[in-house]
């Protein structure tokens, strides 16, 4: 997942979840909201296509489902 996440092309020359963070957001993706976060995961799986800087209807709705679903999958732990 991690490798994933740090290789899909959110834009031009756009690559990562850190990159897209700093682009769209201008912080580090450690710092991002449960909404921003949801709607960089909302643009998978075809970033090209739909863009977090200008989401559409589609867009928000899919962002407003995925903040939804944030309790349901408990607190993720990363492994040090």
């Amino acid at each position: 997942m991690e490798v994933y996440l740090n290789s899909i092309e959110y834009g031009k020359g756009v690559f990562g979840v850190e990159a897209a963070s700093q682009q769209f957001f201008k912080i580090p993706a450690q710092k991002l909201s449960r909404s921003q976060a949801a709607l960089l995961a909302a643009v998978l799986p075809n970033p090209k296509r739909y863009n977090a800087q200008k989401p559409g209807k589609y867009l928000i709705k899919r962002q407003a489902q995925i903040v939804a679903l944030m309790p349901k999958m408990g607190k993720i732990e990363f492994l040090k």
